[in-house]
Parts: structure tokens; sequence; C-alpha cells
């Protein structure tokens, strides 16, 4: 086998302050570092007869501030890095002057949280800490989960961007960005962490990704509604914070001027901003609420949208490919709704794009649905009982 040794220097390429590049691209400045794998280090294009390829890493002058390779948590920067190309490529570096490592146990394994402290308290990060630790655990608990992992949830302030927060998942962690350091574990950024935290969990099940991301309708989608339901169950979302969630997608989507965009089409569009970045979002959370109320109430409330989810997981779980098809998706659920035309349903709705008509679908009867010119309105009638519904049966 034969080794090589390659010098080279790292330049920050962002071309103005905005989200996608302070999540994306370096971030090199007096007394901060921030890089992902795939942009410093170097992509081997020959093959290797396991297809595996194994990397060393050093500084040849390692920065004067505190390093954090979030694959290889235990780090600091002053040991050489030996591992997989693979590794190293899709995580990512981050040092800072006032960069803080806070190690952590839970039954998941260890556990790191990483900051930027100026302007942090440390009531803030006792409060980011329980969050993850109380959220983890009902995620391993929904998910009938026993991996261990060294995950890292690594949160750090935008640079003269005001947004509230947004969200990377990078496999074994999460990098959040913020505005303000005033309530990172409450709100809508306690949802987007609880999001990227449901991306490991179901990190082993993908929907059939076709030619264009076309599998984003669920593992964004359900993921967001899967956040939803989790945040409810582990009591970190009320009724009313619900309904206020979800009347909002309900208006994202069906006041869209995009909304019948075809599956296969969005992600052609994606660059153009806008809805598409968020559209199958829309349309994969509202589907799966669609769907978790048809499951209950065929069942008569013996299963969920979570029967259906480990289903799934049991179907890819002894093969190599963790990507199902869309008549395995459509087989699974017909096994819970018999006497529905499930395939036309998902047709339609997901791949054709057409929003699904609740003026003429029966929901759990703790739910009433209005509607205000095309837009859904939802009005939660009964908080015991939709509390109970999103409890594991």
């Amino acid at each position: 086998m034969k080794t090589f040794r390659i010098n080279y220097d790292i330049a920050d390429t962002r071309r103005g302050d905005n989200t996608r590049n302070q999540l994306f691209r370096p971030i090199i400045m007096p007394g901060y570092l921030y890089v992902h794998g795939i942009n410093l280090f170097l992509s081997p294009n020959f093959k290797s007869a396991d297809n595996s390829y194994r990397v060393s890493i050093e500084w040849k002058k390692k920065p004067d501030f505190k390093l954090f390779y979030t694959f290889d948590p235990d780090n600091d920067g002053t040991q050489v890095v030996n591992t997989t190309w693979d590794s190293v490529a899709f995580r990512f570096i981050t040092g800072a002057d006032d960069l803080e490592v806070k190690k952590f146990s839970a039954e998941s394994g260890d556990n790191y949280l990483v900051l930027r402290t100026t302007g942090i308290k440390d009531s803030l990060e006792n409060e980011i800490t329980d969050f993850y630790l109380h959220y983890n655990a009902g995620m391993r608990e929904f998910w009938n989960d026993k991996r261990t992992i060294k995950y890292s949830l690594v949160l750090q302030p935008f640079i003269n961007v005001d947004h509230f927060m947004s969200g990377v998942s990078f496999g074994n962690g999460f990098i959040g960005k913020y505005n303000r350091p005033d309530s990172i574990a409450t709100g809508e950024r306690r949802a987007v962490i609880a999001h990227e935290i449901g991306h490991y969990y179901m990190s082993d099940l993908e929907a059939w990704a076709g030619k264009n991301s076309e599998g984003q309708w669920f593992n964004e989608g359900f993921n967001d509604y899967l956040t939803y339901f989790n945040l409810v169950r582990c009591n970190m979302m009320n009724a009313e914070e619900f309904e206020k969630v979800f009347n909002r997608i309900f208006n994202s989507l069906y006041a869209s001027s995009i909304k019948n965009t075809p599956n296969d089409k969005i992600f052609e569009n994606f660059w153009k901003l806008g809805d598409y970045t968020k559209l199958p979002y829309w349309r994969g959370e509202i589907f799966a609420f669609y769907l978790d109320n048809q499951i209950a109430l065929d069942t008569k409330n013996k299963s969920s949208l979570r029967n259906l989810m480990l289903g799934l997981k049991k179907i890819v779980k002894s093969r190599s490919q963790i990507m199902f098809t869309n008549q395995e998706f459509i087989n699974a659920v017909n096994k819970y709704l018999p006497g529905k035309p499930f395939g036309r349903i998902f047709d339609n709705s997901i791949l054709n794009g057409n929003p699904i008509d609740f003026s003429h679908e029966h929901l759990l009867p703790f739910y009433k649905i209005n509607t205000k010119g095309l837009v859904p309105v939802l009005t939660i009638t009964d908080t015991r009982k939709f509390l109970n519904h999103y409890q594991i049966k």
C-alpha cells in the first residue's frame, strides 16, 4: 500500500455573510475556525479493495486556540488523528479562543456539548444539557434504540447574520448556529435541535432518493413530524404550541404558489430558494400527520405512526441498503390501512404534489379542521386526549 504525504493551506471562501455560507463554507478568522472535512481534506478518486481509505492528520502549525474534531472528540488538536477518509470528510473541525467542551455521560454513551462561551451563562449550559439528556432518552425509547455513540452537540453564534437558528446533522452530532444565545433550548430553537437529533435516530432508514433527492418528503418531512411527536411525548411541547406550529405549516404549504410542484421537480429548482427549500418538509410532515391519524383511527388507537416507522426499520435492517422503495412504503402502510387505496393517495399527495383535502378526511376526535380560503386551520378540542395519543402504545 502506498502512503502519500500532502501539505497544503486552507482559505476562507465565503462570499458574504448568510446562513448557508456560515454553515457550509470555511470560516477562518482571528480567534475562530470552522471548516467541514469535505472542504478541507482531498477526496481520493482511486479505488481500494474494500473501498476504505485511511488518513492521518496533524497540524504543521496548530492555532493558538482550542480545537474540537467531531470525528475525534477527545482530541483537542494536539494528537495525530488516524481514521478513515469517510469519517473526516463528513464531519468538521472547529476552534475558537472562547471554545468550551463539556463532556457528559448518558445511557447512549459519551456526549459533548461544544459552545463558544461569549454571552453564554452557566444556567444556559445546564438548560441545554438537561434538554439533550431528557430528549435523547425519549428518542431512544421511541425507537427502541440500543446503540452507543460519541454524540457532539455544537452550538455557535452566526456572525453578522440575524437568523434565529439553522443547523446541519453530521451523523454523530449536530452543528447549530444562532443569532442570540438567550433561549437556545426553548421554542423554535429547541425544535431545530430536536429535528437534528432525530436525523441520528433515522440515520439507518431513508426513502428512495431517485435522481433528484426525491426522498426528502420522508427524510426531512417525516423527521419534522416525529420531532413534534416526541417533543409532545417528552412534555416539551404543549397543545397550544403544536396547534400554532401546524397552522403555520398548513399556511406555508397551502398558500404557496408552488405547492403543486411534482416531487421529482423540487430539487432541480432548489437553488431558486424560497419555498422550494422547504416544500419537501411541509409536504412530508403534513402527510405524516395525516397518516398518523389514519393509522390510529383504523387500528382503534392500537397503533400510530411509530409502529409504521419501526416496521420500516425492520424491512431494511437485514440488508446493506437502508433505503426503502416507494412500493415498500406503500406495502408497509397497507398493513394498517387495508381498506384504503393508499397507493393512489401516496402518488397523488407525495409524488404528484396535490395537497390533501382535509375537508373530506376524518381525523382523531380531538382534532378539528376548518378552512380559511384553501388553507386548513387546525384546532385541538381535547388537550388530555391529544397528549395521550402521543404516548407510546
